[in-house]
């Protein structure tokens, strides 16, 4: 069975502000063919709860989304046409649903001021983005590229808080309370999209705008006004500039308004309680049930692809194989001491002219560059390497490289290792590994070069199998010395190596330990009492990051709790509606 799409309501209908996107299905010069009816929903017991799909609503929104189900999911045409075809349906259903519940409407009743001017500004702001886009077509991108790198540690902000009880119970709070959408908007001035003077300040401020800029504006304005036309050919309906972009007014308040109500409807079915309804209980099955999962594919099944799996998809892993033909892997922090561009093409060309030189050599041929010669010019080369030396800055919260007026005060690469040794060692010292891995992040954030380890999900990965052979896709230097730190299992988090080389630098590695089991015999009987949360809650994921196995299975159950309701919700809805598609008017999109 396919894998259901959940939780498409929102994501869908913020999708659809383009003017056109994704692959074109059909083009057609018949009015009549775009407007005509290709789904009808009518409440059953109310007549007047009704709503359609036209072929052009079916066709904009293949465009905007639907395609992807074909492109990138494998789906047949037909199916993805009728599964766009059902969103569709879905989201009339859901704008009736909550117009009722609101007591609103697209006239504005029902809306207070702040939202009516909330709207009204939408449909100016899709009118100047629109713009930009046909801008820089012509133009090509005006925007210049900052090309300093901002350094930030974005971290984890909890979702829930674990609580024990006088009884020994559990209780979960929820800590993820949204704002209401517009909480925290703050109009100076109040307008009102359907107000005839309000709505005129619209067009009237656009065409100023674009007639008081530059020509390439100009001409932006006249290929968005031609895709206008070119998107109504063959429906009879006036060419008038000022006509045509009123028609786009509309059309951009439609979608403010609709995307708007659904929305509000998706936030106020979310449980915004303090008190969660995801227990502790469901947070550690789930864990087993992952752990089982891993270890009927990787031990009672063999899955010959659990080495790949753990070294490129570790945050999946939730079991680890302990028998006597397995690999062992641990993980690994890297800080990185880069060469710049100029020393990376001294390194490639003293490199190549030595591996030359070798071939001479294995050919009686006396060598031009002799090992000598190399060896002098590597250690030289190795020794000009400036270390990057970053301070924390509250205000811009990220880290900003540190200008020395005088090179002498910066610290070197050796200096840096024996501080980093320092420091992690009193870490290790207080016996809480959190402290540890708090430690090797700072390092990471005021020295590192290697961006794959900013706010990283997971470290790098190193095994070594049965036969003592290392495991791992990453260069010799870098795979010998983390093998050596591991030092066949006695390594502990925060065990640091000497600096090394390699074809991109220096690299200094921290251990941040095994990759094993969170429970260990848990696979004899796949049982786990409540009380297992404690350690759950406590464990992080990574060693470098406040999150926790508490915290990733309680964001996924959240996440599915919501998914699951809002599919219930509508199948609900749904069956209170007579829903009539006619197939034959848009077989040929199929």
């Amino acid at each position: 069975m396919k894998k259901r799409f959940t939780g498409i309501l929102l994501s869908f209908c913020l999708l659809c502000m383009g003017i056109l996107t994704g692959c074109s299905l059909v083009e057609t010069d018949y009015n009549r063919y775009y407007n005509q009816v290709v789904a009808t929903i009518e409440h059953r017991d109310d007549s007047s709860k009704r709503g359609e799909v036209t072929m052009m609503d079916l066709i904009s929104a293949y465009e905007s989304y639907g395609y992807t189900y074909e492109q990138y999911y494998g789906y047949e045409r037909e199916e993805a046409i009728r599964m766009t075809l059902e969103l569709l349906e879905n989201r009339e259903i859901t704008l009736i649903i909550a117009e009722e519940q609101f007591a609103i409407n697209r006239d504005g009743t029902g809306l207070s001021d702040k939202e009516k001017t909330y709207l009204w500004q939408q449909v100016i702001d899709s009118l100047e983005s629109n713009l930009e886009t046909y801008y820089e077509e012509i133009v090509g991108s005006n925007t210049t590229e900052d090309t300093s790198e901002e350094i930030t540690f974005d971290g984890y902000d909890k979702t829930a808080d674990l609580i024990k009880n006088d009884d020994g119970s559990y209780t979960i709070i929820n800590l993820n309370v949204e704002e209401e959408p517009l909480a925290n908007y703050r109009p100076t001035v109040y307008r009102n999209f359907n107000n005839k003077e309000d709505r005129a300040i619209i067009f009237t401020s656009f065409r100023d705008n674009v007639l008081n800029s530059n020509q390439n504006y100009q001409k932006a304005y006249i290929n968005y006004l031609n895709t206008l036309l070119s998107s109504e050919y063959g429906q009879n309906l006036s060419t008038n500039a000022v006509e045509v972009f009123e028609r786009e007014i509309d059309r951009l308040y439609d979608v403010a308004y609709e995307n708007y109500v659904l929305e509000k409807y998706s936030y106020s079915n979310r449980n915004t309680e303090d008190e969660s309804s995801i227990t502790a209980s469901k947070i550690v099955n789930l864990y087993v049930n992952k752990v089982k999962a891993g270890y009927t594919q990787y031990y009672i099944e063999k899955d010959s692809n659990y080495d790949t799996n753990v070294q490129e998809s570790l945050n999946e892993m939730y079991y680890f194989r302990t028998d006597s033909s397995a690999t062992e892997f641990f993980t690994v922090a890297n800080v990185l001491f880069m060469f710049d561009e100029e020393q990376q093409t001294e390194y490639n060309r003293i490199t190549a002219l030595r591996e030359e030189s070798i071939a001479s050599e294995e050919n009686n041929i006396d060598p031009e560059y002799t090992a000598i010669e190399y060896n002098r010019d590597l250690n030289a080369l190795y020794a000009s390497i400036v270390p990057v030396i970053r301070e924390y800055n509250g205000v811009t919260e990220s880290y900003e490289e540190v200008e020395f007026k005088n090179e002498n005060d910066r610290d070197t690469i050796s200096e840096i290792h024996q501080k980093m040794a320092s420091e992690l060692q009193t870490a290790q010292n207080t016996g809480d590994v959190t402290i540890v891995g708090d430690k090797i992040n700072e390092f990471i954030y005021e020295y590192n070069e290697d961006t794959g380890m900013f706010n990283a999900e997971n470290n790098y990965v190193i095994g070594i199998d049965s036969e003592g052979n290392a495991v791992s896709s990453f260069v010799d230097s870098f795979e010998e010395t983390a093998v050596k730190l591991y030092d066949g299992g006695k390594a502990k988090t925060g065990d640091i190596s000497e600096p090394i080389r390699s074809e991109y630098g220096i690299h200094i590695l921290i251990y941040t330990g095994a990759c094993e089991n969170l429970f260990p015999g848990i696979t004899s009987t796949f049982n786990l009492s409540e009380k297992a949360i404690e350690k759950l809650y406590t464990t992080r994921v990574n060693v470098l990051v406040d999150k926790t196995y508490f915290d990733v299975l309680y964001d996924e159950l959240y996440s599915d709790n919501f998914s699951q309701f809002e599919d219930a919700n509508m199948d609900v809805l749904r069956k209170d509606y007579n829903i009539k598609e006619y197939s034959g008017r848009f077989s040929d999109l199929i």
